[in-house]
């Protein structure tokens, strides 16, 4: 259903919630556009069922053949949805380059999605460079001109929280309603396969918390309506639990559903699984696929052997399976309309 492809672990900036920007991997030969037109072309059988994929980094724009890329996967799988995650950093280039990917859309769909960590000195803190948030806001403003000619391009900004950035979700939701963005929030995870990290400091404060993930279920309630927000609202009610260091309660189908390809041809079954499914400069991903250690590693996951996640580009095929928790959160989202209606926010 869904696959996350880094195009690069190249990037400029210096997250303290990442450690990509610092791995030695930076240096060796990324897939060249060859290889990725070899790929999608010759995998279009397996590949069919792909709805959506995320290119992302590393800065993803750092190519400068990234409209290539986006013209590849839309050759390989014509009806796919492509976002295009980036930290802001380069607001001509991220413009432009996304200006090419628009004139070669097809049956699918492009979004963008810009990552913002909090408001001035928090995003920069954040994210390791002073200066950033100013330039983040160029892209978002530019990238916001560029949707009233292609109104059809989604944006939306992505941001991650953290003990230090927790109090600024509802600062950040206003930056997205001035630009009619959708906000994705996701509380910092750990993966030494993708994001090479091991944690901000500081301590979880789940009362301003809740009151920030209730504005964002708010925000999703008024812009798509009560029942398309609803799997929203199950993925935002499990956030707590998640920094409460709970483990996941919900089955995952990872390696089923989805796979990760890194920039060197590797694939993974997920962002957070270490172990290899296969290789594209090894051999066809379809036979990888069908091999026993394939298998086995969809056994590890269908019994939450794995080492759990909550990125809402890992979970949200499989919250959107959960009836409890989809009907936990009606439950919860219907609470919170009716609190706001009498003028009370119930969470509050």
């Amino acid at each position: 259903m869904i696959a996350n492809f880094a195009v690069t672990y190249k990037c400029n900036s210096r997250c303290k919630t990442c450690g990509i920007w610092a791995t030695e991997d930076r240096s060796r030969d990324e897939l060249s556009i060859d290889e990725i037109e070899a790929f999608f072309e010759g995998e279009r059988e397996l590949l069919s069922g792909v709805k959506s994929i995320q290119l992302t980094g590393g800065e993803p724009y750092l190519r400068g053949d990234i409209s290539a890329i986006a013209g590849a996967v839309w050759r390989g799988i014509p009806g796919a949805f492509i976002w295009v995650a980036t930290n802001g950093l380069l607001p001509e280039s991220i413009v432009d380059r996304t200006t090419e990917i628009l004139s070669l859309q097809n049956r699918g769909g492009l979004g963008v999605t810009v990552s913002i960590d909090g408001v001035g000195p928090t995003h920069d803190d954040q994210r390791g460079i002073k200066g950033a948030y100013t330039r983040v806001l160029e892209t978002l403003n530019r990238l916001s001109r560029l949707r009233e000619t292609h109104p059809d391009m989604r944006l939306s900004i992505g941001m991650t929280i953290t003990p230090r950035n927790q109090h600024q979700v509802t600062r950040v939701l206003r930056v997205a309603e001035c630009h009619d963005a959708d906000l994705t929030v996701r509380p910092e995870n750990y993966s030494e396969t993708y994001y090479k990290n091991s944690g901000v400091e500081g301590e979880w404060n789940q009362r301003a918390l809740r009151v920030g993930l209730m504005a964002v279920g708010g925000y999703y309630i008024k812009k798509r309506g009560f029942f398309r927000a609803v799997p929203v609202l199950s993925y935002l009610r499990r956030v707590p639990d998640y920094t409460s260091g709970n483990s996941r309660r919900f089955p995952c189908s990872a390696g089923s559903s989805s796979f990760y390809l890194d920039p060197f041809g590797a694939v993974y079954p997920c962002l957070f699984i270490g172990s290899k499914i296969g290789d594209i400069r090894d051999g066809r991903l379809s036979e990888a696929w069908r091999s026993d250690e394939a298998e086995r590693m969809r056994r590890m996951v269908a019994g939450r052997r794995c080492p759990g996640c909550l990125v809402e580009c890992e979970t949200m095929r499989d919250i959107s399976k959960d009836a409890t928790g989809l009907a936990l959160a009606a439950l919860g989202g219907a609470t919170y309309e009716c609190g706001r209606l009498l003028g009370v926010n119930p969470y509050v």
